[in-house]
């Protein structure tokens, strides 16, 4: 082979080379959509729950709530969030002091949640989406439970979730209290504001 011609052949495998590289370095470049994304539960976040008896109802909030969200490439959304039973606050201390007995705080001190769910990730913001979440529930006892939540991004690594959902003291083996021999319902409605904060 002539000298002109084991050049022409030299250039074309640097070439071919150039491609094959450029190429697996483009398969290996992933967009931040495609790596997971891990969120933690702001301080400004809170945990209500909503209770009522025939002659009154009872609000408690609680401020001391933690947790994780992680959003991974498929949409798949991991949810743990979960508040001191001792952090939530009626306004009246004998109050929340039986609440506490008849929820077994000593025992499982803490309302846990955790839950999946399937959110498409925004291509834009501010966005707003929903998401179901389907998981369990522990208070005093585990119990299945859906919730359905309103997301709004503020940004990529910052958003806001809104949700209210039912609980019920029977399902969970939480002896209603009573007052003047009458029990409270069975239902109690749990409200959650969370902000949610991106992490490195």
């Amino acid at each position: 082979m002539s000298p002109a011609a084991d050049a022409g052949c030299l250039d074309g495998m640097i070439a071919a080379l150039a491609v094959s590289l450029v190429a697996a370095l483009a398969r290996s470049a992933s967009p931040v959509e495609a790596t997971p994304r891990t969120f933690a539960v702001g301080p400004a976040s809170t945990l209500a729950y909503r209770l009522v008896h025939k002659f009154h109802e009872v609000n408690g909030l609680s401020r001391a709530v933690e947790g994780r969200a992680r959003l991974l490439p498929d949409g798949t959304v991991q949810v743990m969030v979960r508040a001191p039973l001792d952090s939530f606050h009626s306004g009246n201390s004998n109050r929340d002091a039986h609440m506490l007995e008849v929820t077994g705080a000593a025992r499982q001190p803490y309302v846990v949640f955790k839950g999946v769910g399937h959110l498409e990730p925004p291509d834009r913001y501010p966005a707003d989406l929903r998401i179901a979440l389907r998981g369990e529930l522990t208070l005093k006892s585990p119990r299945p439970v859906e919730v359905a939540a309103a997301v709004h991004f503020d940004a990529p690594d910052r958003a806001r979730v809104e949700a209210t959902f039912p609980v019920s003291l029977d399902a969970h083996q939480v002896e209603r209290p009573e007052l003047l021999f009458v029990k409270v319902d069975d239902r109690v409605d749990v409200d959650a504001r969370l902000e949610l904060e991106g992490e490195p």
